[in-house]
């Protein structure tokens, strides 16, 4: 139950997250043109990953859930070209032993990204992170 009532608010957390870094990011950007300013997939996930273990620890303090597993996802968008899909899934069971599921995702513009990483995920279509 803690997992549904929790997912709702993820999504509008993680988008208010990612937007606000996002904006701080593209500020940096303008700044300094120099492709050493934008990010690499793996600071990105950092980045998102923080906010994931945040999610996950309110989830197992707040909720009595136990984590199992979950992971995070980089893509191209479907829908909307130059946007990167960032989304997370996260796998928790209750004290019913019940599978609970939290996840969100939201969408960064490519250009806050590296040349070689937006390569990267459009050649392999999709990078996952584990989630510990």
């Amino acid at each position: 139950m803690y997992g549904l009532l929790v997912a709702g608010a993820a999504k509008g957390l993680l988008s208010t997250f990612i937007k606000s870094y996002a904006k701080e990011t593209a500020v940096y950007v303008a700044k300094d043109t120099l492709e050493g300013s934008k990010r690499t997939i793996d600071e990105w996930a950092e980045i998102v990953i923080k906010f994931v273990d945040k999610i996950k620890d309110d989830a197992i303090n707040e909720g009595n859930l136990r984590y199992v597993g979950g992971k995070i996802n980089f893509a191209m968008s479907a829908q909307k070209t130059n946007m990167v899909a960032v989304s997370f899934e996260l796998y928790f069971l209750d004290e019913h032993e019940k599978w609970q599921k939290i996840g969100a995702d939201n969408e960064i513009n490519a250009s806050n990204f590296t040349l070689e990483a937006v390569r990267e995920i459009i050649e392999t279509k999709k990078i996952v992170f584990e989630v510990e």
